[in-house]
């Protein structure tokens, strides 16, 4: 398979499984491309109020990922206009997916994200864990 439809493959991969999972889901139209005006994330999804902004990652085990500057400042910007997360969703072979967020990731000298061990991300029910947590911490109770 080509890189290109790797790409649409998984971002469709992802999008219906946070879809099953009772997200609202949009698939950026004509994400990848950088002949656009504005940066438009691959995936945007929300769920009880929370708005996830989805760049979505190939990797295999052990092998950095580095996330283009414009990538990183598009994600940044959404992340802050929506009052959403950003994400990078990285698909494994064999593993499944790896959520990272952003403030999670290394930016180089040439102002790429660099996730260093993709394999090390969250698993979707963990990422939903914090996103929704459902019970209080200790000091919640303490007012």
């Amino acid at each position: 398979m080509t890189g290109k439809r790797d790409a649409t493959r998984f971002e469709n991969e992802l999008a219906n499984l946070l879809w099953e999972r009772g997200y609202a889901v949009v698939r950026g139209p004509s994400s990848g491309s950088r002949a656009q005006r504005r940066f438009q994330p691959d995936i945007l999804a929300a769920k009880s109020g929370i708005v996830l902004v989805i760049e979505v990652k190939k990797a295999r085990r052990g092998r950095p990922i580095y996330i283009p500057p414009h990538q990183a400042w598009g994600l940044r910007e959404l992340e802050r206009r929506s009052g959403g997360r950003a994400v990078i969703a990285v698909r494994i072979p064999w593993e499944g997916w790896r959520f990272h967020f952003l403030d999670g990731l290394h930016e180089t000298k040439g102002g790429r994200l660099r996730i260093d061990k993709p394999e090390a991300g969250l698993r979707l029910v963990e990422l939903e864990e914090i996103l929704f947590r459902k019970s209080r911490r200790i000091v919640e109770y303490m007012d």
